[in-house]
């Protein structure tokens, strides 16, 4: 199964949205800003979670070898999905 890399952007000026948005995306992703997440997915995952999102979201899918070249400052790079999330 190939997995799905993805920046998931939103802007809204709701702050009970933006919060609700925010706990959504962190079981997902990794935040980079405030209201930028970085994921890699299985395809089955993006469909949960794409049924989940309620507001309109900017959701750019990038290819593998896009994440490789990746240039992170202040950040750790993105966890790869074998990876567990706790120690």
């Amino acid at each position: 199964m190939r997995e799905l890399y993805l920046v998931i952007a939103y802007d809204t000026p709701d702050d009970r949205r933006r919060a609700r948005l925010a706990k959504l995306l962190k079981g997902f992703g990794e935040r980079r800003q405030c209201s930028v997440f970085e994921a890699r997915l299985p395809r089955a995952q993006w469909a949960h979670l794409k049924g989940k999102l309620e507001d309109v979201l900017a959701v750019y899918f990038l290819p593998p070898e896009a994440v490789g070249r990746t240039w992170r400052i202040g950040h750790e790079g993105l966890k790869r999905l074998e990876d567990p999330d706790f120690v």
